[in-house]
């Protein structure tokens, strides 16, 4: 027999370059042609036959352990490998990193198996391959089938409990698990301007400001909450808001504030603007808000804002700072109103403070000029 040499290695030794070209969906063959370029290879002379050696054998170590990162802490009970708690810690980080424009595709979509065979448009759309594609959609449907079967608490804590992510990625989950447990649209055409960036920072705005689990989120939460879905207390009352709209003491006295502020600290010619357009706008963005407590109302949320506010401000010539000066007017505004006093309805300075402030930051984010 020939001699057999045989090399153990303990703990396991995992090279992160070769886990980040099978993360990326890479073949072995495709791998081992990369790695052959690599000047450190280059300059040690390692010839092809141990490139593709090595690649093979982190293949094989990286096809033992993906069973134990779809459930992250059996990493640390599994027997089979040795591996040190920062080398899992890389290795379930990086599995659950995601190609922003790939998430982007999915959302808004059911996530059906479907779906992931026909992924292929997605790949070749934003060029990655196939193979990430499908691990990415993996991970997404397990972190949100995990939240879904979790009730209470915040949604990036519990993710991060479950999954034993970064608060970053944990915080990135959250936002894509709220936009689907919400089914909010982002699909539509005046929505697809908008990157995953865009849409996860409204989603996390609405997220700590509006749900169940934010921090002003109400203590009445429905038996299988997830902490994702919005207050309904707070949906609500917004409702009562329309106050702002009809009631003419109210309007006048409100949009006399707003126009003077705008006046003193901006232009005269903004101020104008809002003092001739002041209620249509008003009556738009409460719309909004009265509509929230109808799930369809709150899917077509982003529509809304990019259909019934920001394409109204642009056709008055408004750019994104100017609409944001008038959102902020609103706010500031509000507390002053002794209209609003006189008529014992202090209770909806908060409120409306309370969506005002969110909306304002993401039709900043929105509106794309």
């Amino acid at each position: 027999m020939e001699d057999i040499e045989v090399f153990y290695m303990d703990p396991a030794f995992i090279d992160p370059q070769v886990y980040d070209l099978w993360l990326q969906g890479f073949s072995e063959n495709e791998a081992t042609q990369r790695r052959e370029c690599e000047d450190a290879l280059k300059k040690l002379g390692v010839s092809y036959a141990i490139i593709s050696s090595d690649t093979h054998d982190q293949y094989r170590l990286f096809f033992l352990v993906e069973r134990f990162l779809q459930s992250p802490p059996m990493l640390a009970r599994q027997m089979l490998l040795h591996i040190s708690p920062d080398m899992q810690d890389m290795l379930i980080e990086k599995y659950y990193q995601f190609d922003k424009e790939v998430v982007r595709e999915l959302l808004g979509k059911k996530l059906t198996g479907r779906l992931r065979k026909d992924l292929d448009d997605i790949s070749e759309k934003t060029n990655v391959p196939l193979k990430s594609c499908r691990r990415q959609f993996d991970n997404v449907k397990n972190v949100l089938r995990a939240i879904e079967e979790t009730e209470g608490g915040g949604l990036a804590d519990t993710i991060k409990k479950l999954f034993l992510l970064s608060d970053n990625l944990s915080r990135q989950y959250a936002c894509i698990c709220f936009m689907a447990i919400n089914k909010i649209e982002t699909g539509k055409k005046r929505l697809l301007h908008l990157t995953f960036d865009d849409l996860a920072f409204c989603a996390e705005e609405m997220l700590d400001h509006w749900t169940v689990g934010s921090d002003e989120g109400s203590t009445a939460a429905d038996v299988g909450d997830t902490g994702a879905e919005f207050d309904r207390v707070f949906l609500q009352e917004l409702r009562d808001l329309k106050v702002f709209v009809n009631d003419r003491e109210i309007v006048e006295e409100h949009r006399s504030l707003v126009c003077s502020v705008i006046s003193k600290r901006f232009t005269k010619k903004l101020a104008k603007s809002v003092e001739v357009n002041f209620k249509t706008l008003c009556r738009h963005l409460l719309n909004i808000a009265a509509g929230l407590i109808h799930s369809k109302e709150v899917k077509d949320v982003l529509s809304d804002f990019a259909e019934k506010f920001i394409e109204p401000c642009k056709q008055l010539e408004w750019d994104a700072k100017e609409t944001e000066i008038f959102l902020d007017s609103l706010v500031d505004s509000c507390t002053k109103l002794d209209s609003l006093h006189k008529s014992n309805l202090e209770r909806l300075i908060p409120v409306y403070a309370r969506f005002v402030t969110v909306s304002q930051k993401c039709i900043g984010r929105m509106y794309h000029e």
